[in-house]
C-alpha cells in the first residue's frame, strides 16, 4: 500500500510542477515565436513596412504589410506540405501586390542536412522570385521540361515539396485577395 501512496504523490507533485512550468513559460515562448515570425516576414519582403496585420481564415494565416499611409505593400502567408523527403515542410511565402513571389522562408523542416536542407539557401530561393501564377509551369525541370525549378542535387523530393508549398502560398494569396493585382 505504501508504494502506491508514494507513487501517487510523486505523480501528483510532478503534474503540478509541470503545470506550473508550462504556465510560467507559455507567454515567453509565444512572444519568442511571434518575434521569430516577424523577423522572418521582414526577411522575405524587399522593403520595410510600418505596420503588419494578421488575417486568419479557414484556409491559412496571412500577414498584410502596410506602409505609413496604410497602403498594402505585400502579403505573407503560412503554408506547408507533407511531401518533403523527411515529412512536413512549413514555409512563409511573401507575395507582392502584383501577385508574384517576393521570397520565402522555411520555418520548419526535417530534410537531410547537406542535401534537402538547401531548400532555404538563397541560390535555390532566387528561382522563385518574381514568379506568378500565370505563364509559369510550377514544376521541377526534371519532371517537366517547361518547369522553371532547378532541383537540388540528390534532393529532388525536397525541391518538389518546396515548389508545391510556394505555389500553394501564392495560390492562397490570389484566392484571398483577388483584387490585389489591381492595385
Amino acid at each position: 500500500m505504501k508504494p502506491i501512496v508514494v507513487l501517487t504523490l510523486v505523480g501528483v507533485i510532478s503534474a503540478l510542477l509541470l503545470s506550473y512550468v508550462y504556465d510560467v513559460t507559455k507567454e515567453p515562448i509565444a512572444e519568442a515565436k511571434a518575434k521569430m515570425k516577424r523577423e522572418a516576414i521582414q526577411k522575405i519582403f524587399p522593403f520595410t513596412f510600418d505596420s503588419l496585420r494578421t488575417n486568419k481564415t479557414e484556409k491559412a494565416v496571412f500577414y498584410e504589410a502596410y506602409d505609413a499611409e496604410l497602403n498594402i505593400k505585400g502579403i505573407a502567408v503560412e503554408t506547408s506540405t507533407d511531401k518533403g523527403y523527411s515529412g512536413n515542410i512549413e514555409v512563409l511565402v511573401g507575395v507582392s501586390t502584383a501577385c508574384e513571389v517576393y521570397n520565402y522562408k522555411v520555418l520548419a523542416h526535417a530534410e537531410t542536412p547537406g542535401l534537402g536542407d538547401k531548400i532555404d539557401k538563397d541560390k535555390f530561393k532566387a528561382q522563385f522570385k518574381g514568379k506568378g501564377l500565370e505563364g509559369v509551369v510550377w514544376k521541377v525541370k526534371k519532371d517537366d521540361k517547361d518547369g522553371f525549378v532547378d532541383e537540388l542535387t540528390a534532393a529532388t523530393i525536397s525541391s518538389r515539396a518546396v515548389t508545391e508549398a510556394v505555389y500553394q502560398g501564392l495560390k492562397l494569396v490570389s484566392e484571398e485577395y483577388p483584387k490585389l493585382s489591381d492595385k
